[in-house]
């Protein structure tokens, strides 16, 4: 990657804080039901990044955003460690909602909700995946089925909202409707909110695969939840196209930071595997784990080679939606092969807790998921190619 000294020298007190301060909270004991760090862990290593000038480091102190091929190194080194985008404050949802507010908020909505999370004092969440055995939305945002109408001076919201991750113990929500105004033309609107809410009940948080995250991933009730109408973020009607400004950094900024991951995990079996021995020679000298290590070489730099190559996409001002398609599946299937192979050098060991090879293995199969899956981006794609071809043979 070809960035500025600016981003090089922030990268590299990420990287030294996350490896001399974060990795040793790896083991730290306070974890919730479903093993995600506690709120109080989080604030703690955030008054450490703090104190180390590596709190937030992607947005300056002049309110600017680093450019996306400059993020991408600094993000890239946060997530050596599950926890170092915590820490750092780099981490989803609230990066990408940070993102989304410094694009589209009002002066007075940047203060007063995009300042504490910017501050790392506050965690927020984003309201837009609905239950599937209601036929809410997914993948496909336009199956919305939780609604909100105009009330006076206020918006009422109504419907019930799954796998909202950190929505117990947030405190800043956008929350996405589809609007039954007439003039809204049945587009989505988003509205920023104070948590906790009482029109706003957690009713499940269940166990994941993944746990890096905290506060799960909730399911949520919206009951005739009153929102000033001041609070919508943007225009009515115009939420969509609000998501594909958060989503499409946001899925590449996932890339970044799981590429961080599994350039640790690599670490980590490469460590193993030159000194553990098998019939008369270190693992590494074995044909069958030294390929495995090879292709991880391979996929690794790939992976950040497609990284950049998006994020350079995304700094010519273009949405990049299809380009980011293209790195969300790229990228995870490669880290999904890193992971995969990292546990399969390390055997017995690797499934194990006594390194952080298996959860990085968790947290990447998740990924493929989140953000929409493998298969969803393919089929986007697919459709592109059909109708470039329908245009370019007049059909």
């Amino acid at each position: 990657m070809s960035v500025s000294d600016r981003a090089l020298a922030i990268a590299a007190r990420v990287e030294t804080f996350v490896r001399d301060v974060v990795i040793p909270y790896e083991q730290d004991p306070r974890r919730d039901h479903h093993g995600a760090p506690t709120d109080d862990l989080v604030m703690e290593m955030r008054e450490r990044a703090r104190a180390a000038g590596v709190l937030t480091p992607h947005v300056l102190e002049s309110g600017g955003h680093l450019t996306q091929r400059e993020t991408a190194v600094v993000l890239i080194k946060s997530g050596l460690s599950p926890l170092g985008p915590l820490a750092c404050n780099t981490m989803a949802p609230d990066e990408g909602n940070i993102y989304l507010l410094g694009k589209v908020g009002s002066p007075d909505l940047k203060q007063r909700f995009l300042t504490p999370l910017v501050e790392g004092r506050a965690r927020s969440a984003f309201f837009m995946t609905e239950p599937a055995a209601e036929g809410g939305a997914g993948s496909d945002p336009s199956m919305m089925q939780t609604t909100c109408r105009r009330d006076g001076n206020h918006w009422v919201v109504n419907g019930r909202k799954a796998f909202i991750t950190g929505a117990e113990g947030a405190k800043v929500g956008i929350v996405m409707a589809k609007s039954t105004e007439a003039d809204s033309a049945g587009g989505a609107c988003m509205f920023l909110v104070d948590l906790p809410d009482p029109a706003i009940r957690i009713e499940h948080v269940p166990n994941t695969i993944d746990s890096s995250m905290p506060g799960g991933h909730a399911t949520v009730a919206i009951d005739d939840l009153r929102i000033p109408a001041d609070q919508m973020l943007g225009e009515a009607g115009e939420g969509f196209q609000y998501a594909q400004i958060r989503l499409s950094p946001a899925r590449l900024s996932h890339c970044m930071r799981w590429l961080g991951c599994c350039i640790r995990a690599h670490e980590i079996a490469v460590d193993y595997a030159n000194r553990r021995m098998a019939f008369g020679k270190t693992l590494i000298d074995h044909e069958g784990v030294g390929f495995m290590l090879a292709e991880n070489r391979i996929d690794l730099k790939q992976a950040e080679l497609m990284i950049d190559w998006c994020a350079g996409v995304l700094d010519t001002g273009s949405l990049g939606t299809v380009e980011s398609s293209m790195a969300k599946v790229a990228v995870s299937e490669a880290l999904m092969r890193i992971a995969d192979r990292c546990v399969q050098v390390m055997g017995g060991t690797g499934v194990t807790d006594q390194t952080v090879v298996e959860q990085i293995f968790r947290e990447v199969r998740a990924f493929r998921i989140y953000d929409g899956p493998t298969e969803v981006h393919k089929w986007s794609l697919a459709k592109k190619i059909r109708r470039e071809w329908r245009a370019e043979h007049g059909h």
